[in-house]
């Protein structure tokens, strides 16, 4: 009988294998597991090895009916589901899982989730409906991409590299030294060596190149940029590329970065956290670089970063060309034919207009520019703390004051990589805006003040005219004539002089004489209503209530004849008891002795039919 169920049977293994099927076939149902479990005895095998031999190599059935519960579980469907998903959130982005299903299960039974089998069970479970951490964490998959043609995307990912030097020398960060409880030794190494790949997505040419750098920073990444896309001896991809994928690192998003591959049309792309397969091939590129080149440099050391930099870039040539005796570095895709790479990347001819110049490094530094931003203009200067000074520092605009009005808003942009270098935009009326790049003021003496200012009793040079100043002059003329200045201007405010006096052949402006000589239109209006408010009504009967008691007759002739004088009769006095018997409110007295001054005849009412 065959020892290996890996390797095919014999005819006399087959035969004997036969011969106990139908031995099984023919037995009664209790006597079949002992007859297996002899013969796996007589080969030194597992009864279910004999098993799985009988059913794939000789048919064969038991014909034992699977329960009719198979795979079905007293345990609940959602603490099932509960306790995976508790699993499934313990597990770290390096795939360490830090929950295990007796954990999830206590917490669950703490939280009201139905426990009601053992651990066994619940991970017997968790495997038969793949909802075990292993089967979810495999779940995803990947849909198959392509690029049409060479630098259709060019994927670029940063590493840091086990190389650093110093003092003259190569050294490699051993797990012995830096990794062990010795993270203190790491941080003596100030510059680090970072390895900068770029692939290709079409072609996978690879271009590689290090920087000594504290860590990742946009300034490295800028250079990178510039190196890989453009022209290099030795090395035949260049150009541009229609899209960028990377991961979310600070320096890949700063807006610097962002604008410059904006500016070029390159449309560019960050993959989802944890979701590093998305670009798989730069991340092989990166393995093929430390395995490839690195591994060579124990054994012929270089001694800096330009030496090392010299090294990767014959080893890409190389590589590229497929020119590395005993090594075949040509790809091979799902087509299944070898292909060399830097020979798909000249397929590039066929693509008009895919291959696109880097442009010079003058322009793409003006791209490179911080994020916009607003400052008010004084005195012909804006304050602006550009990130690469660390400081607050002045920026001189008086060579374009014929543009900027004091305490005008305009717009500055750090441009980054320039040295602190400024780029401001000044709006202009009726025209497009002036932008002009300024440099800050570098140079102050000793008290910190700025080097090129006029000092105290050595001569006065005045500023240039700035466009307020200008606009300034020329209302100052409007105002009081030809030759006017702004300075005069103001003496003649403050003397009270009349503007515009120079006008109308010297009779100034018109301003209120003309007013109120137009004739009014004549407007129907209606008859006003009173207001009829109870408050109104009330305050009425309170007048009422609350004015004053009248004056006798007695009282009233007293004050009339000390008003009219001779005047004054005693039949003033009977008329004023008949015409006013409850008495004379007393600001009625006026006009009663205007009256009798006027002559007025005031007879006594007379009974009818008296004497």
């Amino acid at each position: 009988m065959a020892s290996n169920n890996n390797k095919p049977f014999s005819a006399d293994a087959l035969v004997d294998l036969v011969a106990l099927r139908d031995q099984l076939n023919a037995a009664p149902h209790g006597e079949r597991r002992p007859m297996v479990e002899r013969f796996a005895m007589g080969l030194g095998r597992s009864t279910g090895t004999v098993y799985n031999w009988l059913r794939e190599h000789a048919d064969y059935d038991s014909g034992r009916k699977a329960r009719a519960d198979k795979g079905s579980s007293r345990l609940p469907e959602e603490s099932l589901l509960a306790i995976a998903a508790m699993k499934r959130e313990g597990v770290r982005m390096n795939g360490k899982q830090t929950m295990p299903t007796c954990v999830a299960m206590n917490v669950a039974d703490t939280n009201g989730i139905t426990v009601n089998v053992s651990a066994s069970q619940v991970a017997r479970l968790l495997r038969t409906r793949r909802m075990d951490t292993a089967s979810v964490m495999t779940a995803r998959t990947t849909t198959e991409l392509r690029s049409p043609n060479p630098n259709y995307l060019h994927q670029v990912d940063p590493s840091l590299c086990l190389l650093f030097y110093m003092g003259g020398r190569q050294h490699l960060m051993t797990e012995q030294k830096f990794y062990k409880n010795k993270q203190e030794n790491y941080a003596k190494v100030k510059l680090k060596v970072w390895r900068y790949v770029r692939v290709d997505h079409f072609s996978g040419v690879v271009d590689v190149r290090y920087y000594e750098s504290a860590g990742e920073n946009q300034q490295v990444l800028f250079d990178f940029l510039m190196w890989t896309w453009g022209k290099q001896e030795g090395r035949l991809n260049h150009g541009v590329p229609q899209m960028m994928l990377w991961d979310k690192g600070s320096a890949n998003t700063s807006h610097g970065i962002q604008n410059l591959l904006d500016s070029l049309g390159v449309k560019h792309e960050t993959h989802a956290a944890g979701h590093a397969w998305a670009k798989g091939g730069v991340e092989q590129a990166n393995n093929l670089v430390e395995t490839h080149f690195e591994s060579r440099l124990k054994l012929e050391p270089v001694n800096s970063i330009e030496e090392l930099n010299a090294a990767a870039l014959n080893w890409a040539r190389d590589w590229n060309a497929n020119l590395l005796k005993h090594i075949d570095a040509r790809l091979v895709r799902a087509s299944g034919e070898p292909m060399v790479r830097d020979d798909l990347w000249a397929l590039i001819l066929r693509t008009p207009g895919a291959l696109i110049e880097l442009p010079s490094l003058q322009v793409c530094q003006w791209f490179m520019a911080g994020r916009e931003k607003e400052r008010q203009v004084n005195n012909l200067a804006v304050s602006f703390a550009h990130p690469e000074l660390g400081r607050a520092a002045r920026y001189d605009l008086r060579a374009w004051a014929e543009h900027i009005h004091n305490r005008q808003k305009v717009s500055v942009t750090p441009l980054l990589l320039r040295d602190g270098l400024l780029r401001v935009e000044i709006p202009r009326a009726g025209a497009e805006a002036l932008i002009v790049e300024v440099e800050p003021v570098r140079e102050f003496d000793a008290s910190g003040r700025n080097a090129a200012a006029q000092v105290i009793g050595e001569g006065y040079s005045r500023m240039p005219e700035t466009a307020g100043e200008a606009v300034a002059r020329r209302l100052a003329i409007a105002a009081y004539g030809d030759g006017m200045t702004v300075d005069k201007a103001d003496e003649k405010r403050e003397a009270n002089a009349r503007p515009f006096a120079h006008l109308n052949d010297g009779k100034g402006l018109t301003a209120h004489s003309h007013l109120g000589t137009e004739e009014l239109p004549q407007r129907l209006l209606p008859a006003a209503a009173e207001v009829a408010t109870e408050a109104v009504r009330a305050a009425g009967r309170a007048v009422r209530e609350v004015q004053a008691e009248p004056l006798g007759h007695v009282e009233a002739a007293k004050r009339l004849r000390a008003l009219v004088g001779s005047s004054w009769t005693a039949e003033h006095f009977a008329w004023l008891a008949q015409r006013h018997p409850g008495g004379v409110q007393e600001e009625a007295l006026q006009g009663i002795a205007d009256e009798i001054k006027g002559g007025k005849q005031m007879t006594a009412l007379r009974a009818v039919g008296g004497a």
